[in-house]
């Protein structure tokens, strides 16, 4: 990228309109646990796992090691919501429901004294309108539940909610990011967290 490029990212992504407060999608979740290894180790992923064959898995598993990377000096507050927890209760796994406890744990932390208010949760309520009828019973919960706790952005590891994503921006001001996008946001201002 030459300098140009740069200064038209920066302008782009401005520093203060990075998301600070981002909801953790179940998918997101269940990503960060399955492949710890690779996140927060730098092990590599087996030539034969699946994750290679989904478009742009490797690209967004990638995005996340650098986003978590980061995030040991940045200190984003990473949020999951009961919503989040029904779904990792539902995949009846005791290990993913006692990582999903721990990150409830940081969430609670992010959020105390500082959770939803009237406004978010008004906002939030607006999902229930026919023009987000695009969205999945689980995806409009946990979209709502992102807005009610005032999250700036939703990361997903999902390839069809991203392509509503103009949309909600516009309509309620939250951003939903694959990691990949997430990092592109990041990039330009990583030097001031390594």
């Amino acid at each position: 990228m030459n300098m140009s490029e740069s200064t038209q990212q920066d302008s782009r992504y401005p520093l203060e309109a990075l998301p600070r407060r981002i909801f953790l999608d179940s998918c997101t979740a269940q990503t960060l646990r399955d492949y710890d290894y690779y996140i927060y180790e730098g092990e590599p992923v087996p030539p034969s796992d699946r994750l290679h064959t989904i478009p742009e898995g490797m690209e967004n598993l990638d995005a996340l090691r650098r986003i978590f990377l980061l995030n040991e000096r940045a200190l984003f507050e990473w949020i999951v919501s009961g919503a989040s927890m029904q779904e990792a209760h539902d995949k009846r796994d005791p290990g993913h429901m006692q990582w999903l406890w721990d990150v409830a744990d940081h969430s609670g932390v992010c959020l105390d004294d500082d959770a939803a208010t009237t406004e978010s949760e008004t906002l939030a309520a607006r999902l229930s309108e026919s023009r987000f009828g695009y969205l999945s019973k689980k995806d409009r919960l946990l979209l709502q539940h992102a807005i009610a706790l005032r999250c700036q952005g939703f990361l997903t590891m999902e390839r069809r909610l991203p392509r509503n994503a103009a949309h909600i921006r516009e309509q309620l001001g939250l951003l939903v990011l694959t990691p990949r996008m997430h990092w592109e946001m990041l990039h330009p201002w990583a030097a001031l967290w390594l």
